[in-house]
């Protein structure tokens, strides 16, 4: 049970036991429950309370709330902290004792709330559905009555390998809202990056997969789809009903190889850099543009004995490192792989070898490599061991004037409880070199269908992939704080872009063809490139080896991937 969802069923439970004292005359208010409800929800929304604050919650005198408090105290409930290094003044928080105890009450009312009102044969088991908040109504969020089950077997439910963040948590958590029958916690796998990845490889190694859709990252495609792991769509791209004009272009090319539809976007996130307005406005200072003004800004806005940062981003070992430096690398003007542009346009075996260059020696690698060295003397101390979970928590918590974060991410500064910058965050394009044309890389993941599934399963796969990426299914998952949608009419509704500014934020970059999908090389060894990256960038960040002798050997470790791929096909 996640925090909003123990929140949302307290604040249901509350919602019940106001009227037994608004309808009834004579009858006194539940002080203790006052009391314990107050600090367990203001330990949720990461808020402080002090003895003042929670006697006034409790309804009592100020005499008896303070005898009750401390009697809370002496029994282990309520502790007590110093509210500063001097010791004068204090805060209360809920004990251990006392959160367990209201876990165990909410999982309780959760499963009484979902046999009355959800209709669950699973209601006892309330690991297996979720709490959902309230709605007009919930069916339209839902896929029709025949994609709940799988034709393939008697009551056998579809399966979802998904990516494990909040987009996916949203997506299955309506799935599964306690007033649905329409799938349980077991039905979704959610997985990290790499071990996604790794999971979606293994699948197409077993003889028949162990699910009916796989959600996979955009640069995978070319190598899921060469190595037959997936299998093309049975869609007429050319066919009306299929609309797929209406999926942003560059989505919709990250589905394709050889010509044929291998996926179907679920969602675009993009890595655009997050600057707080008010710190930019404090200071009157411009939003930069290009690199020098980047770096310039973020030496005025460091301060860290105040343990204020210009600016965070992901530089870990692996993954998070790699692709900032591809899209450094980009913004300098350079590119991992020549002709690679080309070879986007093209996808297709044949085009590959145009494509097989490597360009780690240019100087555009070199000055990309010097500039992620002067980033890191405006960044927090800890930066080399930051993945995008860590730098965004960073900038969340008000740490940072300058983030670079994936747009699917920026949902939570808004809604998190812990965002110290609701209402203070402007979205902007990567700067570069020149300060025009501002593109921003391409993220996000694809449906695909496994190709090991049996016929009969796989139909029915392809089918709830239609739904799934249906313009219709899409705009109710924004209206329902689900972030961005690959479709023009979804992300173009005046409604939508309301409920969230990431939605004209991206479909504006969409339109003007700044998003950007060659950041990341196009190839079937794109992850085995990221590999490579991922340890002779951070080895040269580190000072393990210089600069010229970790992009040397990058250089021709990629080219002799590249070399064995095209002596391969």
């Amino acid at each position: 049970m996640n925090d909003q969802e123990f929140l949302r069923i307290i604040e249901f439970i509350e919602s019940t036991r106001a009227p037994f004292t608004q309808q009834i005359r004579g009858m006194s208010p539940d002080s203790d429950w006052a009391l314990t409800s107050h600090l367990v929800k203001a330990k949720l929304r990461q808020q402080d309370v002090s003895i003042s604050e929670l006697i006034k919650a409790s309804g009592l005198t100020y005499g008896t709330a303070h005898r009750r408090v401390n009697c809370l105290i002496d029994q282990g409930l309520i502790e007590i902290v110093p509210a500063s290094p001097t010791g004068k003044s204090h805060l209360l928080l809920p004990s251990r004792t006392l959160l367990e105890g209201f876990e165990s009450l909410a999982i309780h009312v959760k499963s009484l709330v979902a046999t009355l009102v959800g209709h669950r044969d699973d209601s006892q088991s309330s690991d297996q559905y979720y709490f959902g908040e309230p709605r007009g109504s919930i069916e339209g969020l839902l896929p029709p009555t025949d994609l709940l089950t799988s034709q393939g077997g008697a009551g056998k439910r579809l399966r979802f390998l998904f990516h494990d963040d909040n987009y996916f948590v949203a997506l299955r958590n309506l799935w599964i809202d306690f007033r649905t029958n329409a799938g349980r916690s077991e039905d979704f796998e959610l997985a990290k990056l790499q071990e996604l990845y790794e999971a979606a490889l293994a699948n197409g190694a077993r003889s028949e997969s162990q699910f009916d859709i796989v959600t996979l990252n955009y640069p995978w495609l070319a190598e899921f789809a060469r190595k037959e792991l997936i299998s093309p769509l049975n869609i007429d791209v050319s066919a009306p009903s299929a609309n797929l004009g209406d999926f942003h272009p560059v989505a919709l090319e990250g589905v394709r190889y050889e010509d044929r539809l291998y996926g179907m976007p679920l969602y675009v996130t993009v890595e655009s850099l997050l600057a707080r307005r008010d710190v930019f406005e404090d200071n009157a200072l411009p939003y930069p543009t290009t690199l020098k003004e980047l770096l310039s800004v973020a030496r005025r806005l460091h301060k860290p004995k105040r343990a204020q940062y210009g600016l965070v981003w992901n530089a870990a070992r692996g993954m998070p490192v790699a692709s900032a430096f591809m899209f450094f690398l980009n913004a300098h003007g350079g590119t991992v792989i020549a002709d690679e542009v080309f070879e986007a346009q093209i996808r297709s075996k044949s085009s590959g070898r145009k494509g097989t260059r490597a360009r780690l020696d240019s100087k555009a690698a070199h000055a990309t490599l010097a500039f992620m060295q002067q980033l890191l003397s405006v960044s927090p101390p800890d930066t080399l061991a930051f993945n995008w979970e860590d730098s965004f928590n960073e900038f969340m918590s008000g740490r940072a004037a300058l983030c670079y974060a994936w747009s699917m991410r920026a949902a939570r500064l808004e809604l998190d409880f812990r965002s110290k910058v609701k209402g203070k965050v402007e979205f902007l394009p990567h700067p570069n070199v020149h300060g025009a044309r501002r593109a921003v890389p391409l993220g996000g993941f694809f449906l695909a269908v496994p190709s090991n599934l049996p016929p009969e399963r796989a139909a029915l796969a392809q089918q709830a992939i239609r739904w799934m990426t249906s313009s219709e299914a899409m705009r109710s998952s924004v209206q329902n704080e689900l972030p961005v949608a690959p479709r023009f009419s979804v992300s173009s509704d005046p409604d939508l872009k309301v409920v969230s500014p990431i939605v004209s934020f991206v479909d504006n970059l969409a339109r003007n063809g700044l998003i950007c999908n060659s950041m990341r090389p196009l190839t079937p060894v794109y992850t085995r490139i990221e590999e490579i990256l991922g340890v002779e960038i951070h080895n040269a960040l580190c000072g393990l080896t210089s600069h010229e002798d970790a992009l040397r050997s990058a250089h021709t470790k990629v080219q002799d991937l590249l070399d064995s791929l095209s002596l391969g096909s």
